[in-house]
C-alpha cells in the first residue's frame, strides 16, 4: 500500500514536469519530422535533390580554406 501512495506522490509532483513536457515536444518533433521526411522522399524526390545542391554547395563555401 505505501508503494502505491509512493507513486501516486510521484506522479502527482511538479518536479519531472518540465523533463516530461520536453520529452513530449521531442517525441513530436522527431515524429514529424520523420513523417515529413518520409513525404518529401516519396512525392517530391526533385525537391530533395535541390535541398542537396544547397547543402552541398554551403559545405564546399564553408570548407574553402581561404576566408
Amino acid at each position: 500500500m505505501r508503494s502505491l501512495r509512493a507513486i501516486g506522490r510521484f506522479l502527482s509532483d511538479e518536479s519531472g514536469q518540465a523533463l516530461a513536457e520536453e520529452g513530449l515536444l521531442l517525441v513530436t518533433l522527431l515524429g514529424v519530422g520523420g513523417v515529413g521526411g518520409l513525404i518529401l522522399v516519396k512525392q517530391h524526390p526533385e525537391m530533395l535533390h535541390a535541398i542537396d545542391i544547397i547543402v552541398r554547395s554551403y559545405w564546399f563555401v564553408l570548407s574553402v580554406p581561404f576566408p
